[in-house]
């Protein structure tokens, strides 16, 4: 397991372990990220204060 950390992702056989990677990857596999590359950008604005929010605890 990469980096001994969750969550780890496997894409073509290779573990990915970075959360902030994985979410927009996911996202755009699977058409999540909006209609332009301003709702991207929200999208990981949001991602990034989940992030925050969580740490803050």
């Amino acid at each position: 397991m990469p980096y001994e950390k969750l969550p780890v992702l496997e894409v073509d056989g290779k573990p990915v372990a970075q959360g902030n990677a994985v979410a927009p990857y996911l996202a755009r596999k699977y058409n999540l990220m909006g209609k332009g590359k301003w709702d991207d950008l929200i999208c990981e604005v949001l991602v990034d204060t989940l992030e925050d929010l969580d740490q803050g605890e």
